[in-house]
């Protein structure tokens, strides 16, 4: 936020406008990651051509980007309430920010599936005698389809969150392997489960949003991938691809998997689970 704040700062010294724009911005941070572009610019008084230049000056692409960052740098900070902006009917310059903001972190996958963190990972789920998922609060709702799909490849997949059996009375192992899903806001109970997890000798990788995540200080590996905000709640397009990615990897590395799938394919057909159109 400090960097943040100094670069405002530098870009008011290029024009009176600047720095009409610069002192809004400096007492107004949290109350501009809501808006739109001709929300600023009504707000102090400038043209949106105005608005647009002072972002590029700061070294944004534009108006768009800008504010992505700065929703990046506070969102922490936001309560459920305040986020029912997002519910207005007038969407920011004609598009959908949500739908904006889920294109722009789908686009960064492919640099992101090729770091060493991914290989990491896949390495780890693949070797692990056990796996267990952690998460708490909305991010947690990400881990049952997790769970499913790894647990068709492989055995040892167990789900831990506030409450449950694995959560309560978990007992660590040099065996497991714990994926922590921590994001925004990132609840307390979960980032003290894991990091009393480590403690007790466990391997703790995560899954997380962004560089300065909490998670960064005692995971390893921590695979950063995007989340979008702008919405009531955060949206988990780029992070559902990243389970399936993981997946299909892990897969590559079980020399059975066929196998297993066919057996488990063999045994559905057997119990009916799936919905046949009934023959006449």
């Amino acid at each position: 936020m400090e960097s943040f704040t100094e670069l405002i700062h530098h870009v008011s010294d290029d024009s009176a406008t600047n720095q009409q724009i610069a002192e809004y911005l400096s007492t107004h941070l949290r109350d501009v990651s809501f808006m739109s572009s001709a929300d600023l610019a009504k707000q102090t008084g400038v043209s949106q051509a105005s608005i647009t230049r002072f972002c590029t000056a700061m070294g944004f692409a534009g108006y768009g980007d800008f504010v992505r960052t700065l929703q990046n740098v506070v969102r922490e900070e936001w309560k459920a309430p305040e986020r029912t902006v997002y519910l207005r009917p007038s969407l920011p310059e004609g598009a959908d920010p949500l739908l904006l903001q889920e294109i722009a972190n789908l686009e960064q996958l492919p640099e992101i599936l090729e770091s060493e963190a991914v290989a990491q990972l896949v390495d780890l789920v693949a070797k692990a005698e056990r796996v267990v998922l952690a998460g708490a609060r909305i991010s947690s709702t990400l881990i049952p389809y997790a769970a499913y799909c790894l647990g068709k490849v492989r055995n040892g997949i167990e789900v831990a969150t506030p409450g449950s059996v694995a959560w309560d009375n978990f007992s660590p192992t040099p065996e497991t392997l714990i994926i922590g899903w921590v994001f925004p806001r990132y609840p307390r109970v979960l980032l003290e489960w894991l990091e009393e997890a480590r403690k007790g000798g466990v391997r703790v990788a995560a899954i997380t949003d962004r560089w300065m995540s909490p998670a960064m200080a005692w995971a390893d590996p921590a695979l950063v991938v995007p989340v979008s905000n702008a919405s009531l709640f955060d949206s988990y397009v780029a992070p559902m691809f990243l389970v399936n990615y993981l997946t299909r990897q892990v897969a590559q590395r079980i020399p059975v998997v066929r196998e297993r799938l066919e057996q488990l394919e063999e045994r559905d057909q057997r119990l009916g689970v799936y919905w046949t159109r009934p023959h006449h």
